[in-house]
């Protein structure tokens, strides 16, 4: 019988060589190609990032491992959502080598400059990845945070209709509303977007 994904990251959290080698042989592939299609061409070496970011996943006996397991306690992990999450943790992997170029007083790439600076088809493709990413983030902080952003920015609906078409209370809604904003914040901050 096939080893769930699960049992391969809990072994990956436990320290597991082999396991830990799985997980690079499955997603370093894709993570390089990522890396490479969007910070490549802007002055950033992805084989560093890459390396970078699987010594983050690894550090602290895989705490950042742990972290997705306890996140998504109780549901079907898919390669999918294994792949996206290591890519947000690549995304601040990239962000943290941006902060310390500032530092150094080196050139930076903000990520805005990254979108603007493209041609017209991959600045749309640069744009969707990252409300993709921003999304994803969002909804890493809790399905109804998710969905008050979803009901007030995409379908355009006040806080009371909010309220009215979910059933929470106006207050319960309006506290949604600050933690959205905490969040994005927060997202802002690990994408890279902040200033």
């Amino acid at each position: 019988m096939q080893e769930s994904l699960e049992a391969r990251l809990r072994r990956v959290v436990a320290g597991d060589r082999d396991a830990k080698m799985w997980l690079y042989d499955t997603y370093a592939g894709r993570l390089f190609r990522k890396l490479t299609a969007r910070y490549g061409m802007h002055g950033y070496n992805p084989e560093d990032l890459l390396h970078d970011a699987f010594i983050f996943y690894f550090q602290h006996d895989s705490r950042v491992i742990a972290a997705f397991l306890e996140r998504h306690s109780g549901r079907t992990i898919t390669e999918e959502r294994v792949e996206r999450y290591l890519w947000d943790l690549a995304g601040g992997v990239v962000a943290n080598e941006r902060r310390a170029r500032r530092k150094d007083s080196l050139r930076s790439v903000e990520t805005s400059s990254l979108v603007s600076d493209a041609p017209g088809p991959e600045r749309a493709a640069l744009s969707r990845d990252l409300l993709g990413q921003l999304a994803d983030c969002i909804q890493e902080h809790g399905r109804r945070v998710f969905l008050y952003s979803r009901l007030r920015y995409v379908d355009g609906l006040e806080p009371e209709e909010i309220a009215a078409a979910t059933g929470w209370s106006t207050k319960a809604t309006y506290k949604l509303k600050t933690k959205l904003n905490e969040t994005l914040a927060l997202c802002a901050e690990r994408l890279g977007l902040s200033r």
